[in-house]
């Protein structure tokens, strides 16, 4: 992608970036899409996931470049977004990521810490960063551990493994893991006490929060990280 195509994707919300990539799908990455996001309702897997209110579980997770982060600590500092995505090789995960790139000044300037968390090991998420100049704190969730505690993980089901392998993709060997495992793009804004204040949870994989809209549950929050900061010296 052109710098110059770069700067127009970024003008777009995600819902028009989404309409863009779905016009492009074939007949086989429409029946797929239908059928995972029909596979996904009917499991109610969404019901499973942390429900504003709820505390969140704190997890310990390696970055791009192998540095442990802490989610207690992250929110010891003001405001905490956790976003899953599903990988590099997902174009809307790749929108989002670019979409949350471009405000990722203003996360800054309310003192809040924005993480994103996909199943990816290895060189993978270094190299995503690289391929989409992101300065994200991307962290890999190994063995999934953190999307289970977030209630986002699903086992793949068989017509969809055989969909994506049929792309190429080899899920278990990007993850480091046997098993077929994703979660579903998922964002969670909690707060300095751990609790979850807004929870954006969507079978629908092509469907992601704008963020704007996560900026708007940060700022609700923002006064108390700048009282806590201001006295922090």
């Amino acid at each position: 992608m052109t710098v110059e195509l770069m700067s127009d994707h970024l003008t777009k919300t995600l819902n028009q970036v989404r309409n863009e990539l779905m016009a492009g799908f074939s007949d086989a990455d429409r029946e797929s899409y239908l059928f995972l996001v029909d596979w996904l309702r009917k499991a109610d897997i969404a019901s499973h996931a942390l429900q504003v209110g709820d505390t969140a579980p704190d997890f310990l997770l390696p970055d791009a470049h192998g540095r442990l982060h802490s989610s207690e600590q992250l929110r010891g500092e003001g405001p905490l977004v956790v976003s899953f995505y599903r990988g590099g090789w997902c174009p809307f995960c790749n929108a989002e990521l670019r979409a949350l790139q471009a405000v990722k000044a203003e996360f800054d300037s309310l003192k809040a810490n924005l993480v994103v968390v996909s199943p990816e090991t290895r060189d993978l998420p270094r190299q995503l960063k690289r391929q989409l100049n992101l300065d994200l704190t991307m962290l890999a969730d190994v063995d999934h551990g953190v999307a289970i505690s977030y209630g986002v993980l699903f086992r793949v089901p068989e017509e969809t493994k055989a969909h994506y392998a049929g792309q190429g993709y080899d899920f278990g060997h990007r993850h480091g893991s046997t098993e077929w495992m994703l979660p579903i793009p998922a964002t969670f804004v909690i707060d300095q006490d751990g609790v979850v204040r807004s929870a954006f949870v969507e079978p629908d994989f092509t469907i992601r929060q704008e963020p704007p809209d996560i900026l708007n549950k940060v700022r609700e929050l923002a006064p108390r990280s700048g009282e806590n900061s201001a006295h922090s010296w």
